[in-house]
């Protein structure tokens, strides 16, 4: 399979399907990869596109390479599981539900912190911010005749981007920034229905009654409680 160069680079296709085989269980743990040659002819592509692609992988924590052994597929212990791009591919392999679950859990646990360090720590400019991407969300939901998803999907992460800066946490922000893509990949499966998506405005504008009144707990509380209703909406 020979593979465009248009829109990515040549060894970012053969890095996804290797990753996606790795996932999908077709590469086994303790398993090694077929050799350079065979792997060129697979894909198409030279030595040095199988090499970036495998150092990529090895980064991820799917691969090793082992000196006269050849690269041998890691454990899923070992996979960097906040990475985007290994996420996307456990939704890409058919891992919805589990995905989506873990993506719902991961979320509402670093971002009710989130809230709860925003409540006591924002800034005037901050609080700002974070009332104006949740006013960019009315304004989408508001728009029910050219109502677009992509547009209310961009607004809605904006806001709860704008809660992980506000809780002058680093650690929390970036996580938040690095789980972005992968997030946006997983909401993709959420319910595009803007009577439900409205039905959530209340929870957004209960977090931000929280912070903004600079209540913790009740900032926790609130971003628990729209998390809980994020989950039982993408069960359906």
């Amino acid at each position: 399979m020979v593979y465009s160069t248009m829109h990515r680079k040549l060894y970012e296709y053969v890095e996804e399907e290797i990753g996606l085989r790795i996932i999908m269980g077709e590469y086994e743990p303790q398993s090694t990869l077929p050799n350079e040659d065979a792997l060129c002819t697979k894909f198409g592509v030279s030595r040095g596109v199988i090499r970036e692609a495998i150092k990529v992988l090895q980064k991820k924590g799917l691969v090793q390479p082992r000196p006269k052994i050849g690269t041998q597929i890691q454990p899923k212990s070992q996979w960097n599981l906040f990475d985007a791009d290994v996420l996307v591919w456990k939704l890409k392999a058919g891992q919805q539900l589990e995905f989506l679950e873990n993506i719902t859990e991961v979320r509402m646990i670093i971002e009710s912190e989130a809230a709860k360090l925003s409540a006591e720590r924002a800034t005037p400019e901050e609080l700002t911010e974070i009332q104006f991407q949740f006013n960019r969300l009315k304004d989408v939901l508001d728009d029910e005749g050219e109502f677009n998803y992509e547009e209310y999907l961009e607004a809605d992460m904006d806001f709860h981007s704008a809660i992980l800066e506000a809780s002058h946490n680093e650690l929390l922000a970036q996580i938040g920034r690095t789980m972005r893509h992968a997030v946006q990949t997983a909401r993709q499966a959420d319910t595009h229905d803007i009577s439900i998506l409205s039905a959530s405005q209340p929870f957004h504008a209960a977090v931000i009654k929280a912070i903004s009144s600079k209540d913790p707990e009740g900032a926790y509380t609130a971003t628990s409680n729209m998390f809980d209703q994020l989950w039982k909406d993408t069960q359906g």
